[in-house]
């Protein structure tokens, strides 16, 4: 069984600093102990607001890991995704971004569906905040088959009630994320799109009901390989989440 973790973690260094506080040791061995604790083969973390010329090797290197980020272009602090694998669980491929704009052509996960909607400058534009982080993992069925796994590891944009540009953004950042993972899907992959969407599917879900904005998403769920998670999940009132 693949066990995966996703955390917004609200800037990688924040955990470290009050652990390395509380022992001597620190670097990658803090790290280290966080990512072990959770116990997770898979741990997505996003909103590590760290810049790729701030990227420390304590925070990119750990023992018995392998680590993939994918940094805000545009501002600094801000924003940021991180797939931390255990070596057992080493993606066969791993990309930033949804669109392929900064695909290296070098161990891509590729499948990047019809974008003809959208111009290369916005594509360009809707990578460059650093929300979107794939890996593809082989992974073997009870059945004994072996299957592809893609994660879609994202920190989807926040509104700003100020910026209405920002719905905007906002809305074609999920349009581009659905085109990506529907390529996949007819590729033959199972996709699991986890993190930080920043939307509330129902007001329970949200700490904050009153300030919710309704959005027309009318979502069409994938039989056997992926689903929409939100008519798939749901929170009780104790805070948990069940699966369906």
């Amino acid at each position: 069984m693949l066990r995966v973790v996703s955390w917004n973690i609200n800037g990688i260094r924040s955990p470290l600093q009050g652990l390395t506080c509380q022992e001597p040791s620190s670097g990658p061995t803090a790290l280290r102990r966080i990512l072990d604790k959770l116990n997770a083969d898979i741990v997505c973390l996003q909103e590590t607001k760290v810049t790729r010329d701030a990227l420390t090797e304590p925070l990119a290197v750990v023992e018995g890991y392998n680590s993939y980020f994918s940094f805000s272009r545009s501002r600094s602090g801000y924003s940021g995704v991180a797939t931390f694998c255990k070596d057992s669980a080493t993606p066969v491929a791993a990309e930033e971004g949804l669109s392929g704009v900064f695909a290296t052509l070098n161990g891509d996960v590729g499948c990047y569906g019809n974008t003809d909607e959208f111009t290369q400058e916005e594509l360009r534009v809707l990578d460059s905040e650093g929300r979107a982080l794939l890996t593809q993992h082989k992974i073997r069925t009870l059945e004994g088959k072996e299957k592809t796994l893609t994660l879609i590891n994202v920190y989807c944009p926040h509104v700003d009630p100020g910026k209405p540009e920002r719905l905007t953004f906002k809305m074609r950042f999920y349009r581009l994320l659905q085109i990506r993972a529907e390529a996949l899907l007819a590729a033959g992959s199972h996709v699991i799109i986890l993190g930080d969407l920043n939307t509330a599917h129902r007001p329970i879900d949200h700490c904050d009901a009153g300030s919710l904005v309704r959005l027309p998403l009318n979502p069409t769920p994938h039989s056997g390989s992926g689903y929409p998670a939100g008519q798939y999940w749901k929170v009780g009132t104790g805070g948990h989440f069940l699966y369906k």
